[in-house]
């Protein structure tokens, strides 16, 4: 694993979904689509911590090395983006 984890984000052309390319393997699964928060609580580990600890995403896509989040747009990205390179540091450190 590597020592740190880096987040690149790709903003798509709808203004509230955005790429976020992390350096670690988020799933070893196929895809995992959560339309909802509610979706997370019953979903993996890193989606439930995903959707508990960033206010903001309305919906989430783990890739193998990256995040599709969908976000309410009341939450400007700049916290979004933040806090999940936060999480995402805590989790993998």
């Amino acid at each position: 694993m590597s020592e740190y984890v880096t987040v690149e984000v790709e903003f798509a052309e709808d203004p509230d979904i955005a790429d976020l390319l992390v350096n670690q393997i988020l799933t070893q699964a196929d895809e995992e689509v959560y339309s909802s928060a509610r979706d997370g609580d019953e979903g993996s580990p890193l989606a439930q911590m995903l959707f508990a600890a960033v206010d903001g995403i309305k919906a989430l896509t783990i890739a193998e090395d990256c995040l599709t989040i969908t976000r309410d747009p009341a939450f400007p990205w700049e916290t979004i983006i933040d806090e999940v390179r936060d999480a995402l540091r805590d989790w993998y450190l």
